[in-house]
């Protein structure tokens, strides 16, 4: 019967907390049928069968089964008849589970499981062998003036992605290339897939104990992701932090919202749920787009009887009286709105130490600190010219030609005398106080100058970087923007602010 199973390498991977039986395994296999439609019976139910390959040996337990899911986009009564499917294959001391439409069985996995955590699945292949395709990372911030995440995509994220300050993002999910295969890796809900046709039974099997030997086997070699921040076990966290302010994911609840048919309903006061308008919708997400702060209770303030931090010994979970009157209903499944977010992992909790943040069922610590000090101190290379500087431009004359002797911007120009063009961009509509270009090195330097007292003032550091963040957008100029340009702002003389003369030093081949 198994044999008639067609999958695809998609799976979820968990380690039992004890021994499994028949009865958790029935338990397991019940709550993932429970929606099976009425007066229908099993087109496969096999529970705990052995199943042996060579000398490798197996257990699995199926069930196939039709169920019905309501057609939202007519105001009739219809439903859609679809088929489900629950795969458990136990294999050495791990289960793979496969899974399609079925019912919610969340309540057992928590009960019996622990999912393959983050470090567990990045461990699974050496840096050195793969290429990272796609990388997406979550910030360890909640600033409303901060990213939050980022994803970046290449054919290959390393040496093209730095990794500076890499220790506040931490990934979650990953697209790497080994060989001829390609695999996505979701930290978050241990999910791991592989680019396959559809196999039978004792294929995927065969797939799902690779998978195994990667996971009980870790590599040696990950600089790259080493670099990111680092699982940490939540109760060394709570040793000596506290929990400050949680937040939720709502980004990646919007997503599924629009990519699958998932309905939020309301629970009225005679215990009949009904479908929430689209205002209400965005009342509700604009309720969960904020940061709330925990007193030393844990109660989200402002909202203390109502919603309120659960700390355990491994993971934070939440409690809101408000929240639960809302329910998801996803594919055959039905969630309270909190258990639905819970599930996903889409909350965030910020610690009284800034270094930890929990975040999709786990907790991580930014570990790369003032370890970076010496990285960043690299970047800085001393020019002893500079000593003599005593302003950012000098002063003018009616007869010069250059700048001053004594300015930074003459310190520039001098400094960059061999390259091909050096054109002084400080006129206004400004990409950079220096624009040069040299031939040789197939390259175009955007320099930016500042003069003050000297000062270990992170402030006035800021005043030179942000001027580069802020003209970041010009490096990526066109053809026709470069021209134009050309033919306006480096067509002209200088004219120093406050008049006193009238041309000056106009951009020509040094």
């Amino acid at each position: 019967m198994p044999d008639r199973l067609k999958l695809t390498r998609n799976s979820q991977f968990y380690k039992p907390i004890a021994q499994l039986t028949n009865s958790i395994v029935g338990r397991m296999l019940e709550s993932a049928s429970v929606s099976i439609e009425n007066n229908s019976k099993y087109l496969i139910n096999e529970i705990r069968q052995s199943r042996e390959i060579g000398s490798f040996q197996y257990t699995y337990s199926v069930r196939v089964f039709p169920t019905q899911r309501e057609v939202y986009f007519l105001s009739d009564n219809i439903q859609d008849r679809i088929y489900a499917y629950i795969l458990i294959l136990e294999i050495d001391d791990y289960v793979a589970l496969f899974r399609k439409s079925c019912a919610n069985i969340n309540k057992e996995l928590i009960e019996y499981f622990i999912a393959v955590d983050h470090d567990q699945l990045t461990a699974t292949f050496n840096d050195d062998e793969v290429e990272f395709q796609k990388l997406a990372t979550r910030n360890m911030t909640m600033s409303d003036r901060a990213l939050r995440a980022r994803s970046y995509e290449a054919a290959n994220l390393k040496g093209l992605l730095s990794t500076h300050a890499a220790g506040r993002s931490i990934p979650y999910f990953l697209r790497i290339r080994l060989g001829g295969k390609i695999k996505t890796i979701n930290t978050g809900s241990g999910r791991v897939v592989e680019n396959s046709e559809r196999e039978g039974i004792d294929t995927i099997a065969l797939w799902a104990k690779s998978q195994v030997d990667l996971i009980s086997n870790p590599a040696i070699n990950n600089d790259f992701l080493d670099a990111f921040a680092s699982k940490i076990e939540l109760e060394k966290v709570l040793e000596n932090s506290s929990p400050k302010a949680i937040m939720f994911e709502t980004g990646m609840m919007l997503d599924r919202l629009e990519s699958e048919d998932v309905i939020i309903k309301y629970k009225t006061r005679n215990d009949r749920y009904i479908k929430i308008s689209p205002r209400i919708i965005d009342k509700l997400f604009k309720a969960l787009q904020v940061v709330y702060e925990l007193d030393d209770n844990n109660n989200f303030i402002g909202y203390e009887a109502d919603s309120s931090l659960k700390i355990n010994k491994k993971k934070l979970s939440f409690k809101s009286k408000s929240l639960a009157k809302f329910k998801v209903f996803e594919n055959s499944s039905e969630y309270t709105l909190p258990g639905y977010l819970i599930k996903n992992g889409w909350y965030s909790v910020c610690f009284s130490n800034p270094k930890y943040m929990y975040f999709m069922g786990a907790c991580f610590e930014d570990e790369s600190g003032i370890s970076e000090i010496s990285s960043i101190l690299d970047i800085f290379h001393p020019v002893s010219e500079i000593l003599g500087v005593g302003s950012e431009k000098g002063g003018f004359c009616s007869n010069s030609i250059n700048f001053s002797n004594d300015s930074m911007f003459r310190v520039i120009e001098k400094l960059h005398s061999n390259d091909d063009y050096i054109f002084c961009d400080d006129l206004g509509d400004e990409w950079a106080d220096h624009i040069t270009l040299n031939r040789d090195d197939s390259s175009i330097c955007f320099i930016h100058s500042k003069h003050g007292d000297v000062s270990r003032s992170a402030s006035k550091f800021q005043d030179v970087v942000g001027q580069g963040i802020k003209n970041l957008g010009n490096m990526f100029f066109t053809k026709n923007m470069l021209m134009e340009k050309n033919g306006k702002t480096f067509s002209k003389f200088y004219k120093p602010k406050g008049g006193g003369i009238n041309e000056y030093f106009k951009g020509k081949k040094r």
